[in-house]
This record gives structure tokens, sequence and C-alpha cells, in this order.
């Protein structure tokens, strides 16, 4: 469970109605020293296709993410897979900084895109590039010291295992210092709004994954060093792509590394603050792994790994529409524009909960089936830690456009404060109630309870920063959110009472039943008269297009 790197649609065209992808890099500007930012129906335009786009992607990469996944369980077994999960878990320890970094990167790029200078988008470029690779080169050199002495002495594996853990984590070190690399290349393809690269990747990453998966069953070695090897490549191949990609297509990106002081200086202040949030963040979501490691051993991080699988089915496809919409939340607040930053706040938090509805009713209802039908063999606690990190995500979808909008603001001191308060006694909590010897399970029922507390954290610091629409947030919450919840209740407790049996056609049948029920209900109280007169244009739309 991670952290997200954080308005009645009514107006139909105006506000997200497909148009072409714009580079943002016009070339008739009278200003090379501009960007053509877009007029507001062009950006919201931008949002659908981009949303369109991601959700190309987001099918493609989960139907072929959970057959490889289900082959690499079977392949590795269930201790190595567990293994893996614990090695990748020390690693992301040292993510601190880099996901301080990859935050701010982001947000700074975003931000001189919303304000329409080039120059200065270049010089932000080249510093932090600059950054990224000095950090790249220290962070691989103290992940080998500090994460290798934790695997020899703090770690639960097992004896005969020991070396292939090693050569996993030495893995797992390298690639995470290769995407320290890739960082500002990612950041400026999501600055741009280029979600169809994402797109085409995902044509790549099918490929690869199942080419990962045929080599294992292969492997003229230690599987799980085999394993580990095989996605240090993946990752330098897609390395190489987006540095190449971001070379072609954006200016900015050929500006060799250098260093601006006054950029460096106003980064660092935000990176210092976002530092100690992604603190907080990491030792909660890897401290979670580490002590179900000490307390319960490596197949129970499997367990988690499993469900972590499934709640990325459900993130993916939520994330899909939040990446599309967050360059636009930054750069509304960039431009001061901020009775469209309010709207695109609702608008998408709304939107996030349909979505999470749509997904998760019929997962929670069925996770033992769909684990059976998709694993040779399910670990213990993997359907319970499921459904508990599904619920968690279904408080997170309300956080991340609130999240990216106090980030927009870089005024974040006090949020990230709290926030690492927090988390820090989430980890805390979660150790007491395992030394009391609770069951793993208490960790997670934990995480959802802290991350109801930073959502209201969040609401609280908007309503602070700035002109936040509180009275149409919660009209949201009270007409939108609510009697979807119950309504999606009731169908489920009719559902557990008169339907016993487990088995896939229950599965199918429930999720044809539920979307059936619901999508009618979201139809007629969750969508304004605009909004359906807008799905209704954009179905025409794409119509017309098919017979032409």
């Amino acid at each position: 469970m991670t952290e997200d790197k954080r308005t009645d649609i009514g107006d139909v065209a105006d506000e997200l109605s497909l148009h072409e992808e714009h580079d943002g890099l016009g070339a008739n500007q009278p200003d090379k020293n501009k960007l053509d930012t877009g007029g507001m129906q062009s950006n919201n335009r931008r949002i659908a296709k981009n949303t369109l786009m991601l959700y190309i992607r987001m099918i493609v990469v989960m139907l072929v993410t959970l057959y490889t996944s289900r082959m690499i369980l079977a392949a590795l077994g269930v201790e190595d897979y567990g293994i893996y999960q614990v090695v990748g878990g020390l690693v992301g320890m040292f993510s601190i900084l880099s996901g301080s970094l990859s935050v701010s990167t982001s947000r700074y790029l975003t931000y001189e895109l919303g304000r329409g200078d080039l120059a200065q988008l270049k010089k932000t470029f080249a510093t932090v590039r600059a950054i990224h690779i000095i950090l790249a080169v220290s962070m691989f050199i103290l992940c080998e010291i500090l994460a290798v002495w934790f695997l020899k002495t703090k770690l639960n594996i097992p004896p005969d295992r020991l070396s292939a853990a090693k050569w996993a984590l030495h893995c797992s070190i390298a690639i995470f210092s290769i995407q320290l690399l890739n960082v500002p290349y990612g950041a400026s393809v999501i600055s741009h709004e280029r979600m169809t690269t994402f797109a085409y990747l995902s044509i790549l990453d099918v490929v690869v994954k199942l080419l990962i998966v045929f080599l294992l069953y292969i492997s003229p070695i230690d599987r799980l060093v085999f394993y580990a090897l095989l996605c240090v490549g993946v990752t330098v191949l897609y390395q190489a792509i987006y540095f190449v990609y971001c070379m072609v297509k954006f200016p900015e990106c050929k500006a060799r590394p250098a260093f601006d002081r006054k950029i460096v200086k106003e980064i660092s202040t935000f990176v210092g603050w976002t530092f100690l949030g992604n603190a907080a963040v990491v030792v909660k979501d890897q401290g979670v792994v580490m002590l179900l490691n000490i307390f319960f051993g490596p197949i129970v991080n499997a367990a988690q790994g499993v469900a972590m699988q499934v709640n990325g089915v459900v993130t993916r496809f939520i994330g899909g529409f939040m990446t599309a919409v967050q360059p636009q939340i930054t750069k509304s607040y960039a431009s001061d524009d901020i009775n469209r930053l309010n709207d695109l706040i609702i608008k998408s938090t709304k939107f996030s909960f349909f979505l999470t509805v749509i997904l998760i009713f019929p997962l929670i209802n069925n996770t033992r089936t769909l684990l059976d039908v998709w694993l040779v063999e399910v670990p213990d606690h993997a359907v319970s830690f499921a459904n508990l990190i599904l619920i968690y995500t279904f408080i997170d979808c309300f956080t991340t456009s609130l999240y990216t909008a106090v980030l927009a603001s870089s005024r974040i001191r006090t949020y990230e404060i709290v926030l690492t308060i927090l988390y820090f006694l989430n980890v805390f909590c979660a150790y007491l109630a395992l030394k009391l010897g609770t069951p793993p399970e208490a960790v997670f029922v934990l995480a959802i309870l802290f991350k109801f507390f930073v959502l209201l954290l969040l609401i609280h610091q908007s309503n602070k920063l700035f002109r936040f629409d509180m009275g149409g947030y919660v009209k949201m919450l009270l007409t939108k959110v609510l009697p979807l919840v119950v309504y999606g209740g009731i169908i489920s407790a009719i559902y557990l009472i008169f339907i016993k049996n487990d088995s896939f056609l229950k599965l199918i049948g429930f999720t044809l039943a539920f979307e059936a029920l619901v999508l009618p209900f979201i139809w007629k109280a969750g969508l304004s008269d605009g909004e359906r007169q807008f799905v209704k244009k954009i179905i025409s739309e794409r119509l017309h297009l098919k017979k032409s």
C-alpha cells in the first residue's frame, strides 16, 4: 500500500471532449521561450483522450499481469516468491529520497509547463537531471552497504536460500538505481500528458512479461537468481526507450546536466519536506513487510505479495484516470485558476470513486474464487489480506486529487509533518499489535484506520491552502458517494445470503449482475444532466468514427 503522489462535468464538451494530442510546444508560437498551454477546452479534451489511452493500457496490463503473476508464483514457488517480496521491500526502504525527488520533479516540470516558460523549464530539467545522476550513484553504493548487512543479520531467510536472496538483492539495488536515473524522463512524459506513450509501451510490456515467464521455465540457473537478472535487463530496456523518446520529443530534455543555484535551493526545500513524508510512507509500507517477515516468515510475505497483485488491478484502473487529471490540477494552480482547480478535484474524486465501486465490490465478494482460478497455490491469509487492502484503496481514491493540489501549492510543511507522525504511529501500533499476538491481518486494519486520518488531514490542508470548495466536496460525498456505497452494500448482502457456493460461474454471474444494477444507478443518481449528455456525445462520436 502506497501513498498516491498526489465538478459536475456538466459543461459537456468544455469539460472532457476528445481532441488531438497537443505538444505544448507548438511550431507557430510567437515566443520561442513561451509554451502554448492551450485553452481550457483543449486541456479538458486532453484529459478525456489521455484517460481513454491509459485505460486501453490498463486493460492490457491487467490481463497480462494476472497471467504472468500466476506463472511466476508457480515457477518460483511460494517461498522464493516471498523472499523476492522481502528483498524488494528491503530496497524499497531506500526509496525515501527517490520518492521525494520523483514527486518534486513531476511537480516542478508540470508547474513550469503551466506557467508557459520554456527557458525556465529547460533550466529546471537540467538541474533535476544532474541531481538524479549524482543520487543514483550515491544510493547504489549506500544500498550495497546497508541493505546487504540487513539481509545477512536481520531478515528471516532460510539458510539454503541465502545465496539466491543476495543475488536478488543486488539486482533489486541495480533496478532501483536505474529507475532513479529515469525519474526526470518519466516525469516529462506525464507533465506533457503524452499518455499514448504509456499505451504503446504496454504492448512492449506484454511481450517482455510473457518472455520472462517463458525464459523462467527454461532457466539454466537458479530460478530466483535468473528472474532477478531478467528484471534488471527489462529495466535497462525501458530506461533506454524513455531516454530516446524524451530526447526526440521534448526540447528541455536535450539540456545537459547543470546546476542552477536558485532552482536547487527551491527544489531542495520542497524535497526536504516531501522527504519527511515519503520517509513515513516508506517506513509504513516496507515496515509492514519487514514486520510480517520477522513475526511470521516469508510464506506470509508471499500472501501479501499476492494480495498486492490483486489490488494492483484496481489501482492501475483508478490510476489511469488520475494520471490524466493530475497535470491539469497542477497547471490550474500554477495559472491561479482556483475555480477550475476545485472543479477538477471534485470531479476526479467522484469518478475515481465510481471506478473503485465498480471494481472493488465484485472482487471483495469473490476473492477466494478469483484466487483459486488465478493461482496454482493460494498462500494462507491471501484472501483476507486482499480484501483489507482493497478497502484501504477504497479510502485512498479520495486522497489523490487533494494530495496533488496540496503539492501544487508547494506549502507542504504542515502536511508532511503531520503525515509523518501519523504513519510512524501506524507502524508502532502494528508492532505492538503483533507483539501482543494478534493475527497478521491486524496490520492492514490499522493501515485503513490511519489512511482515514490522512484523508481528514488533506481536506483540512486544502481548505487552508487555497479557496477549497468544501461545500461542494461535502455535497459530493453525501449525495454521490454515500448512496452508492449503501446501494452496493445491499446488493452484496443479498448475494451473500442467497448464494453460498464458490465457483467461477458465480464470480462471472455476480460481476455481471452487480454491474447491471450499479451502472444504471450511477447513470441516474451519480451523473448530472450535463454529464449524461457528455457521455452520449462521446459514444456518438466514437460510433461515427467507426462507421466512417
